[in-house]
Formats: structure tokens, sequence, C-alpha cells
């Protein structure tokens, strides 16, 4: 009985460190990018959008160029934006620039990463794999989890 009793205490543990790890940030270089998330589909769309914060502690800007991933066709970086009375998506065909000891926030009505043609509907809890493709630090591969905006900041 106290073998099952470890047993289940050390896979506690290993599912709680599963937990943690998905709550991990990501960095590469001076670039830190904190909590990469993305909108579960709702019925039958295949549409979502990824955020996340991308800090730069570097004493020189970078630009996010491009972002990819094999779940969508195509992956577009896009700016809502009001226009008169009129919200509008638009395109960033130049990326979007991390300032040097400073920040991008991609988030909910602002900045995000627009996932067009999912080739499978995305569901609260399963993670994303994003290719965050910048100017200077190149290929960075990030993780984004599927739910609900993280509480924080």
């Amino acid at each position: 009985m106290r073998t099952l009793a470890r047993l289940a205490a050390a896979m506690l543990g290993i599912g709680m460190s599963l937990v943690a790890s998905q709550a991990e940030d990501f960095s590469a270089g001076t670039l830190k990018i904190d909590d990469p998330w993305a909108r579960p589909t709702v019925g039958s769309s295949t549409t979502s959008a990824a955020y996340m914060k991308i800090e730069n502690s570097g004493d020189a800007p970078d630009r996010l160029v491009a972002v990819k991933t094999d779940a969508a066709g195509m992956v577009m970086l896009h700016e809502s934006r009001m226009e008169g009375d009129v919200m509008k998506m638009v395109h960033l065909a130049n990326g979007i620039e991390v300032p040097a000891h400073g920040e991008a926030v991609l988030k909910p009505l602002g900045l995000h990463v627009m996932l067009v043609n999912l080739k499978q509907p995305l569901k609260d809890g399963e993670t994303l794999p994003l290719t965050l493709v910048f100017e200077k630090q190149g290929d960075v591969k990030v993780d984004a989890q599927v739910g609900k905006e993280p509480a924080g900041d």
C-alpha cells in the first residue's frame, strides 16, 4: 500500500511539473516571450488569434517579421484599430517592432497573430506550436496555450 501511495505521489508530482512547464516563458538572446496563448475556435470557425508579450532587454531593437505554424494555412501579423466608429484589422506587412529595453504586447483588440484556414479546431487546454521569426534573433519556437487570456500584468 505504501508503494502505491509513493507511486501516486510521484505521478502527482510529475503532473504538477508538467502543468508548471506549460506556463513557462520562452527566451532567445535578449528576447523573452511571456505567456503565449491562442483563442479556442468557436463552432466551425477556421480562424483564431494568438497573443503574447515580447520583452527585449538588449541595446538594439528587433522586429517580429513573421510567425509560422503547420496548424494554419496562413499566418499574418495584424493590429486591430478604431477608424472612426469602425474597428478594423490592419495587416502589418513590416512586422512588429520590439524596441530596445522595451516590449511589444500582443493582446485582444490590439496587435495579434492572425491564424487563418486552421487545419483543425483549437481546443481549450491544447498547445499550439508557433515559430516566431525575428529580424535579428531569427527563429524562436514557442508553445501557445489554447484557452482564456492568462491573468496577470
